[in-house]
């Protein structure tokens, strides 16, 4: 069993700050700044900078928002408590759905923006960012998880205050960073081939499902949230849904429906 000694928390006299809020920050950066640098010299840098932090607003919104319905059961109770986002505490399915929706209303409203290409790029960052995020979960055990038998990472938190387990358990978020991190290797080869010439877009949804997927099966060694629906857990739940929607959208795409779509919202000039 590998120790994990760490405080969830840093202490700077009266106030405190999760190590999941700081990762959650460099995630944001490295997360926009790669889709930015993907598109150079096809997006303007004030177009690209709009698109991402929009897109970064509805990220955090989304993220905070479902982890507050998630744990409507303390938050109903601590009203106060539902803006403390620096205190930790977002859902990561919240952040891939609201990033998205905020990044392409915006970029629905510029003409100078190509949507397909953009979401392609979209989700390198997208992927990137919630890599780095698990940082601060692997520091904070606030993810729980089966017991582990010695195959794979087997860890358990010894700090008093940790919100770990006592273990050996797996390292579940650990599992996840590396899929996420796949994920962005996966985007920046599918990047290189035909898949990244018209109609765009397909590269995207390609991601949504390898996330989805690893999501669902790595569902399998966390405990600790409800499974009200044959029971899977909420975020299982989700990635089934976006496997749901993410296929009939790939083929839209393929099929260049879907582009034909977004070219006939009409779009402001800038």
């Amino acid at each position: 069993m590998i120790p994990i000694p760490f405080d969830p928390e840093i202490h700077l006299g009266p106030f405190s700050l999760a190590w999941h809020g700081i990762f959650t920050a460099v995630g944001i950066f490295f997360g926009v700044s790669l889709p930015i640098r993907l598109l150079r010299g096809r997006v303007t840098e004030d177009a690209a900078w709009a698109v991402a932090t929009w897109g970064v607003v509805g990220g955090i919104t989304g993220a905070r928002l479902l982890h507050v319905i998630d744990r409507w059961d303390f938050y109903s109770e601590h009203l106060d408590q539902i803006v403390a986002i620096w205190t930790g505490g977002i859902a990561v399915w919240g952040a891939a759905i609201g990033g998205v929706l905020g990044g392409f209303i915006v970029a629905l409203r510029r003409r100078d923006v190509p949507i397909g290409a953009s979401a392609d790029a979209a989700a390198a960052g997208l992927s990137l960012g919630f890599g780095i995020g698990r940082i601060g979960d692997i520091i904070n055990g606030e993810h729980h998880a089966v017991a582990c038998d010695n195959v794979g990472i087997c860890v358990g938190y010894t700090h008093p205050a940790t919100l770990g387990q006592v273990g050996p358990v797996h390292l579940v978020v650990a599992y996840d960073m590396a899929w996420d991190l796949l994920g962005v290797a996966l985007v920046l080869i599918l990047m290189r081939t035909a898949l990244a010439r018209p109609p765009q877009g397909r590269i995207f949804w390609s991601w949504v499902l390898w996330y989805a997927l690893g999501r669902f099966m790595l569902g399998y060694l966390r405990i600790g949230d409800p499974t009200p629906f044959l029971g899977l857990r909420q975020d299982q739940q989700v990635a089934v849904i976006a496997a749901a929607v993410a296929l009939p959208a790939l083929a839209l795409v393929q099929a260049n429906v879907l582009p034909r779509v977004l070219r006939l919202i009409p779009r402001p000039s800038t």
